[in-house]
């Protein structure tokens, strides 16, 4: 068995590379850490690593699939913050700048909002409770319930 530590980064296709790389940096808080003109990548590091979310461009946006729904392929990206706190600034922060919130769930063991970037790849933003490991291995069967944030 190979023994890994972390899932290091992820490389996502996006239609406008400069549209991504606001959405990434403004408003989630991604830094670009490096750009590679010669093979078009946008590397943007979170605080603390080297790199954690990779844009390349489409080959041709006009005629790049969408993503599909239910299809084979990676389902979302997850971020975690450190706090309950953070997590409703989060929600907070993008209502106000216009993304829609998918859906927002406490699932037990983690509390977790969902949404698209720019390019309909779906993100989650969540925060994992403490004794999460514990809570896991039990099992949340039919426990996830609608999270709603106080005012």
């Amino acid at each position: 068995m190979i023994r890994l530590m972390r899932i290091g980064h992820v490389a996502l296709r996006v239609a406008d590379i400069e549209r991504s790389r606001a959405f990434y940096t403004t408003l989630l808080g991604f830094e670009v850490v490096e750009e590679d003109p010669e093979h078009g990548g946008v590397f943007m590091a979170l605080e603390g690593m080297s790199h954690t979310i990779d844009l390349f461009p489409a080959d041709d946006p006009r005629t790049a699939a969408a993503q599909t729904p239910g299809a084979v392929g990676v389902r979302h990206v997850a971020l975690l913050v450190d706090s309950e706190q953070a997590l409703k600034e989060a929600y907070v922060t993008l209502q106000a700048n216009g993304v829609t919130i998918v859906r927002a769930v406490d699932h037990v063991s983690q509390k977790s909002i969902y949404f698209h970037d720019p390019d309909g790849n779906l993100l989650e933003i969540y925060y994992e409770l403490p004794d999460a490991r514990q809570l896991f291995r039990q099992g949340r069967g039919d426990r996830d319930t609608p999270l709603v944030f106080p005012p």
